[in-house]
């Protein structure tokens, strides 16, 4: 991936005392390879990004009905 990137997860409560779950993808890309990178993966990040946060909220609702 000509380019950086960060992936940024993080959890935190909202006023009413609930989780909230956050997720946020920043990518920097690095000359024309990497912008035709970005623009070649980009229809796919919806379905990625997705099903990435609802997998690890589920997952989370999972644990905490355990506990």
């Amino acid at each position: 991936m000509p380019g950086l990137a960060w992936l940024e997860l993080r959890v935190d409560k909202n006023e009413a005392g609930e989780t909230v779950y956050h997720q946020q993808a920043i990518y920097h890309p690095k000359g024309l390879a990497g912008h035709a990178y970005w623009w070649s993966v980009w229809p796919f990040h919806g379905f990625v990004f997705g099903s990435m946060t609802r997998n690890i909220v589920s997952a989370a609702e999972r644990l905490e009905t355990i506990k």
